[in-house]
């Protein structure tokens, strides 16, 4: 049985890491609804990149990255 997890590295302004959160799931369907929930209520930031990839990167409308949301299997 494999385990998945989903990390969210949070940006400070300053392009340094705020902090990282790391989030463990037994199931891969349940994984991908929590990171689309965690994508669906950022509001004033764009999304870049796909879920189905494994990497998404949230940014502000100056372009710069203020959230990165992996998934990967462990």
């Amino acid at each position: 049985m494999s385990t998945y997890e989903v990390e969210t590295i949070h940006y400070n302004p300053f392009g340094g890491v705020k902090n990282k959160e790391c989030n463990l799931f037994d199931d891969k369907l349940r994984a991908i609804a929590y990171m689309r929930s965690k994508i669906i209520n950022r509001n004033g930031l764009v999304k870049q990149g796909d879920i189905k990839d494994g990497l998404v990167k949230l940014v502000d409308d100056r372009g710069s990255l203020k959230e990165l949301i992996k998934f990967g299997e462990l």
